[in-house]
């Protein structure tokens, strides 16, 4: 029995610790806001949005024919012009991404350099696209062959608008913002990655709410049955717990999530319909880039916080279950004798 809570226990704090990694990577992926166009924006626009607002990044995704030496190989080929770690944002194993301004460097998966260079030391070597040369300048993990190249005059289908530091400014405001600023026309898909950046986040916490949650529960009921000191100083310090756990809450919570006066019934329903039109994008926005990796790891998330929860309420039985069969002490009976004027007393 100790044996198994052990290895329930060791096994649930591995799943939190992946699910903690798994959240960070996702999160590395997720820091911009991505307007994709079903239609390719043309050459001159996206140059003049860039010159008006030089922090966008355009990209498109194609599949192309690269060749490295005596080998060749098709992959996916992101082409981009500006930041290139706004169009994959996970970190290289080796190496790093292309500066914005590099027009010579790229970046390759660890799939696509064994395919070219038999191996995943690629950095500082060439690779060739048509007629155009480029240098690899960092090489990050992904199990399908991807090239990011630079590009300036690409058919551009996404331009990514990078995440404020302030969480606190509605999203949708913003993006309004930069298309105005930028004329660029209006995409057929917004993607607020920030989103299921933040969902994965609250995944990776959810099984440690789970188990405070049962923990305070277990002592609410044992701290009913106490005497009036001792049962008013445990519900005193767990309503000091939740109070001082709200500051962070609400550090880490985004202000335009919280209404201004609780009693403004249109502001609960514009914001319904404003996060039901991110999900809808979410989930019909032809999959591009690393669409396929944010939604795959949304869902490993999902099942990793399923999973630690179930092994929370396990390990919950098996503690009620062992204190249930614990023996419980009996004060023997006492022996009363009644002597000739029917006067109790102990024998």
């Amino acid at each position: 029995m100790r044996r198994l809570v052990t290895a329930l226990a060791a096994l649930a704090l591995l799943l939190t610790a992946a699910g903690m990694k798994n959240a960070d990577a996702l999160a590395q992926n997720c820091r911009s806001v991505s307007l994709r166009y079903s239609q390719p924006i043309a050459a001159e626009t996206a140059k003049a949005a860039w010159e008006k607002q030089p922090d966008l990044t355009f990209w498109c995704e194609e599949t192309a024919t690269l060749a490295a030496s005596w080998r060749q190989t098709e992959a996916a080929v992101l082409y981009y012009w500006g930041d290139a770690s706004l169009v994959w944002g996970a970190d290289c194993l080796a190496g790093g991404m292309p500066a914005p301004l590099d027009a010579g460097g790229c970046a390759v998966s660890t799939a696509l350099a064994w395919q070219l260079f038999g191996s995943e030391d690629a950095v500082g070597l060439t690779l060739f696209q048509e007629k155009a040369e480029y240098t690899v300048r960092g090489v990050f993990e992904s199990e399908e062959p991807v090239a990011l190249l630079p590009k300036a005059d690409a058919a551009f289908t996404a331009a990514e608008l990078p995440a404020e530091g302030d969480a606190g400014e509605d999203p949708a405001a913003r993006v309004d913002a930069c298309l105005v600023k930028s004329g660029l026309p209006e995409p057929d898909w917004r993607l607020y990655t920030a989103l299921p950046a933040a969902l994965a986040r609250g995944l990776a916490w959810l099984p440690l709410a789970f188990g405070t949650a049962v923990l305070a529960a277990a002592l609410v009921r044992r701290a009913a049955r106490l005497s009036f000191p001792a049962r008013d100083a445990v519900f005193f310090a767990l309503l000091g717990a939740a109070a001082l756990a709200l500051p962070f809450f609400f550090s880490v919570w985004p202000s335009w999530l919280t209404p201004s006066r609780w009693s403004d019934f249109s502001w609960w329903s514009q914001t319904a319909g404003q996060l039901s039109e991110m999900g809808e994008a979410f989930l019909t926005a032809p999959c591009a880039g690393r669409d396929l990796a944010v939604k795959t790891g949304l869902l490993a998330q999902a099942g990793l916080a399923l999973l630690q929860c179930a092994l929370c309420e396990v390990l919950r039985c098996r503690f009620r279950a062992a204190e249930m069969r614990l023996p419980r002490t009996v004060a023997p009976a006492q022996a009363v004798c009644y002597n000739e004027t029917d006067e109790e007393a102990a024998c």
